[in-house]
C-alpha cells in the first residue's frame, strides 16, 4: 500500500514539474498573432499594389489616347496615394515604433487570448548592438534581393532559378532573424519555414517544376513560397499551442483532484 502510494505521489511531481515546460511552449506558439499581423499586411500591400496599378494603367492609356486630363487624373491620384501611404507610415512608426515598438502585437494578442490569461516569456534583450545588427542585416538581404531580381531580368539568372538562388540569403536571414531577434520570444517551430523554403529550392534544383517561367510572375516563384511556408509554420505553431494548453489544462485538472483528494 505504501509503495502503490510513493509511486502515486511520484507521478504526481513528475506531472506537476511538467507546467513550466508545458506553460513556455504555449506562450511561444502563440502564432494566431503573427498569422493576423501577416493578414493585415498583405491585404494593406494587395490594396496598395493593386490602387497603384490601376491609376498608373488609368495614365498610360489616357497617355496612349492623347487624353491629357486623364493623364493628369491619373498621376495626380498617384502622388495622392504615395503621400497618404508615406503619412500613414509615418503615423504608424510613430505610435508603435521605438519604445513602442511590438505595442501592436500586444493589442492583438490581448484580443486573441485574453480569455486564456496571461503568459509571458522572456523578451529578446535590446541593445544597439542588437539595433545596428539587425539594420544591417535588413539592409544586405534587400541588396541581396534586388539584385537577385535585377540579375534575373538581365538574363543572368533563369527565372527556374530564382528562388534557389534568393534561397541562399532569405534561409540565413530568417534562421538569423530568429536566433538574434525573435528567440526566445517565438519557439523553434518558426524554423520550419526557412526549412520548408531550402526544401523548395532543393527540389527546384532536382528537376521538380515548381517556379513561374514568365518575367511579369516570375516574383511569385519566390514571394509565394515565402509567404506560404510561413502561413504554415505559424498554423502548425498554432496547433501546438493548442495541444500545449491541452496539457496545461490536464495538469491542472489533475492538481485539483490531487488536492480535492489530500
Amino acid at each position: 500500500m505504501d509503495n502503490e502510494l510513493n509511486i502515486s505521489q511520484d507521478q504526481n511531481t513528475e506531472k506537476l514539474k511538467e507546467i513550466p515546460k508545458w506553460t513556455r511552449k504555449y506562450a511561444q506558439n502563440r502564432t494566431l498573432t503573427i498569422i493576423v499581423l501577416m493578414a493585415m499586411i498583405m491585404l494593406f500591400s494587395m490594396l496598395f499594389a493593386g490602387g497603384m496599378a490601376f491609376l498608373l494603367v488609368l495614365a498610360t492609356a489616357g497617355f496612349r489616347k492623347g487624353n491629357m486630363v486623364l493623364v493628369c487624373v491619373g498621376i495626380a491620384a498617384s502622388v495622392a496615394v504615395l503621400a497618404a501611404m508615406l503619412i500613414f507610415l509615418i503615423i504608424t512608426l510613430k505610435k508603435f515604433g521605438g519604445k513602442n515598438r511590438g505595442m501592436l502585437d500586444q493589442m492583438i494578442d490581448q484580443r486573441i487570448y485574453g480569455k486564456e490569461g496571461t503568459v509571458s516569456v522572456p523578451v529578446p534583450k535590446s541593445s544597439k548592438k542588437k539595433m545596428c545588427l539587425e539594420i544591417v542585416t535588413a539592409v544586405i538581404f534587400f541588396i541581396c534581393f534586388f539584385g537577385t531580381w535585377n540579375l534575373a531580368v538581365k538574363g543572368y539568372i533563369a527565372y527556374k532559378y530564382l528562388q534557389p538562388v534568393s534561397a541562399l540569403y532569405f534561409v540565413p536571414y530568417m534562421f538569423c532573424g530568429w536566433y538574434f531577434f525573435q528567440s526566445p520570444r517565438i519557439g523553434p517551430i518558426y524554423l520550419l519555414h526557412p526549412m520548408l523554403f531550402a526544401i523548395h529550392a532543393i527540389l527546384i534544383v532536382a528537376g521538380v517544376p515548381m517556379f513561374f517561367t514568365t518575367e511579369n510572375f516570375c516574383i511569385f516563384s519566390v514571394c509565394l513560397p515565402y509567404i506560404g511556408y510561413g502561413f504554415l509554420a505559424y498554423v502548425i505553431g498554432h496547433i501546438y499551442n493548442r495541444y500545449a494548453l491541452k496539457k496545461l489544462k490536464g495538469i491542472s485538472h489533475f492538481q485539483g483532484e490531487a488536492a480535492d483528494g489530500d
